[in-house]
């Protein structure tokens, strides 16, 4: 077929799916403005690609001296330290050597429909999973250090399999399994990553359940953190049951909600 006889939707069609070198080269041979144009955004997609695999590979190079070795190696991460209210909440997860989830990133990096796609795809191929909640009652009891280091050994002890090493974001949990600590280890290990996607998604779910439930402070959009909304609610309503009296600016309000 020449050139000339294929559309410019035809083209498209083709770009988007999985052309041939044969099709590529009668393509680039194609000089209208249309094909071109395809063309360029075509190589673009390609080289977005091929940067996402080289740093899927990179990604695993902490977990695949144990997968050599037909070991398990938990991934672990917490999201919620930081907020006024809401629970802090752990993940653990087990991946197998085999898996595909390319998209892992940093979970906020992500958009929140990203997130649930690739938490989606996480559920589905991770070997195990587990999630530990901690309540503002033990984060005011222990501080948010001590309950997050708390929560995660118990999500870590949740597991059905346990893990011959682990891999945490930024922490050392009380478990007498051998870890590494990673510094933004959600960035840099695809176990640590997922930990932290499964993690996040869960706490949304949360803080939306509590956004119905308080609607005044606007939880589904800040998570609790101290936005200006937040504060200036906090002000007016007064402290929930899901605020963090140990926080400041919340131990000095007195009124309740």
């Amino acid at each position: 077929m020449k050139n000339s006889e294929y559309t410019i939707s035809e083209i498209k069609s083709i770009l988007q799916d999985s052309p041939s070198e044969d099709q590529l080269k009668h393509f680039r041979e194609d000089k209208r403005a249309g094909v071109i144009k395809l063309l360029e955004q075509y190589n673009r997609r390609k080289l977005q690609y091929e940067n996402q695999i080289l740093k899927f590979e990179t990604k695993k190079k902490f977990e695949e001296p144990f997968w050599d070795k037909g070991l398990y190696v938990a991934g672990v991460d917490e999201v919620g330290r930081g907020p006024l209210a809401g629970p802090v909440v752990s993940a653990a997860v087990i991946l197998p050597e085999n898996n595909t989830l390319i998209d892992v990133d940093d979970s906020k990096k992500l958009s929140a429909k990203n997130r649930l796609e690739i938490y989606n795809q996480i559920c589905e191929q991770a070997v195990d999973i587990s999630v530990s909640i901690g309540s503002v009652e033990l984060i005011d009891q222990e501080n948010i250090y001590h309950a997050t280091e708390l929560i995660m050994k118990d999500a870590i002890d949740s597991l059905y399999i346990k893990p011959n090493h682990i891999l945490v974001d930024a922490m050392t949990i009380p478990v007498d399994i051998e870890q590494t600590k990673l510094i933004k280890g959600d960035a840099k290990s695809i176990s640590i990553g997922a930990a932290s996607i499964v993690a996040k998604v869960m706490r949304d779910n949360l803080m939306n359940y509590y956004d119905r439930k308080y609607p005044e402070f606007k939880f589904k959009k800040n998570d609790g953190y101290g936005t200006k909304d937040h504060l200036d609610a906090l002000n007016k309503y007064g402290r929930t049951p899901i605020h963090r009296m140990s926080f400041s600016p919340v131990k000095k309000i007195t009124k309740l909600y």
